[in-house]
């Protein structure tokens, strides 16, 4: 093979590589690209659901996960029995969000009437074109009077 020919098969092969890197870098983007919105949609429905005493709806925000351990019964119970802090909010702020694919965690500050915060960590999973709740970790209560981090306007 002369000179001309091999130089020609190494651009080639170069174009090749170049291209392939560069179609998984969009699909990577393509891929990570969570908008906050659509997380803090569910986690406000979801909150809203429970602050109403509709647990069917709750249910629905729910991961497949979640709802093959628990039925909408169990679901309920559970919620009272361990989240109280979400059943009384009324007021939710979110923090921060990360995600790593079909997985997002996000931070969220529950308040209550009386200016209490119940921080949690909710964990969503992307399941088809929604997200769904898949745990929520109820953390320590805030005193009264605790202010949370950040600006306000």
């Amino acid at each position: 093979m002369s000179q001309r020919g091999k130089v020609t098969v190494l651009m080639f092969f170069f174009a090749v590589c170049g291209t392939a890197a560069l179609v998984n870098y969009y699909w990577e983007l393509k891929a990570e690209r969570v908008k906050p919105v659509e997380l803090y949609s569910i986690i406000y429905n979801q909150i809203s659901a429970f602050h109403d005493d509709d647990f069917s709806r709750a249910y629905q925000q729910a991961s497949s996960s979640v709802q093959q351990r628990f039925n909408i019964a169990q679901f309920a119970d559970a919620i009272r029995a361990d989240c109280a802090g979400i059943v009384n909010a009324e007021r939710v702020e979110f923090g921060f969000i990360e995600a790593h694919g079909r997985h997002a965690t996000i931070q969220v500050f529950l308040i209550d009437s009386d200016g209490q915060v119940t921080p949690c960590i909710y964990t969503l999973v992307s399941e088809g074109e929604t997200w769904k709740i898949d745990s929520a970790r109820v953390q320590r209560r805030w005193p009264a009077g605790a202010r949370l981090g950040g600006l306000r306007s």
